[in-house]
């Protein structure tokens, strides 16, 4: 079975072609999970951590090239054609000087791909600070220099219900390990046909977004 549109990794397959170029920055890298999608596209890439993340480091050898608090990055203004932050907005104090500091290291012209979760389970890396609206990105584009320029979405209500059920399961659900397996392959059952059914129901509520912007002049 194919993998499900809203799969963030399905969305950046789409979106990267599009917009990752030249000298790129992967801020908040983790691990590097989609470094494989934008190494191919790019002249560089450089990642970006302050490996604060025990999720994202204890089980591999990866080391970011730069080790620094990403709202405060060691970078000349204007250095990056394209900056990329998946999943990471969330997980900082101030969004507003994290957007600031995209914008900063940005060429004009330059392209931001930034996404972050709606409604999604409470998850320490090693804070959980915030949820993001398309209005909440729309204004810290706005007071950034960088025009919003689309947004993708992650599912609709359907894959949303599913996706709480599944958490709940993950997270509250001790042992039964029969259970779990056997459920795992019932939910991608789910999310085949729920991710068809979805198309049909009018909703702003979503897992999350991926959005693109670019600096000004």
């Amino acid at each position: 079975m194919r993998n499900p549109k809203y799969y963030l990794k399905e969305i950046l397959k789409e979106v990267l072609p599009k917009y990752c170029k030249g000298k790129v920055v992967d801020v908040g890298a983790g691990h590097a999970k989609y470094g494989w999608l934008i190494e191919p596209l790019c002249d560089s890439y450089t990642t970006v951590d302050n490996m604060s993340s025990d999720y994202q480091f204890r089980e591999t050898e990866f080391r970011p090239d730069v080790v620094s608090d990403v709202s405060h990055m060691p970078f000349k203004n204007n250095e990056f054609d394209t900056a990329i932050c998946t999943e990471v907005l969330e997980h900082v104090e101030n969004p507003f000087q994290l957007f600031l500091e995209i914008s900063r290291i940005l060429k004009p012209d330059g392209y931001a791909i930034i996404s972050s979760g709606w409604a999604a389970a409470y998850h320490k890396e090693p804070k959980d600070y915030w949820r993001f609206s398309l209005d909440a990105y729309k204004v810290l584009c706005e007071r950034s220099n960088l025009e919003f320029i689309e947004a993708r979405r992650k599912g609709g209500l359907l894959i949303l219900l599913l996706y709480f059920v599944n958490r709940n399961i993950e997270l509250n659900i001790k042992g039964h390990a029969i259970f779990k397996k056997l459920w795992s392959k019932i939910s991608k059952v789910l999310g085949f046909f729920i991710e068809k059914l979805d198309q049909f129901i009018k909703t702003e509520d979503t897992l999350g977004h991926l959005i693109v912007a670019r600096k000004n002049n």
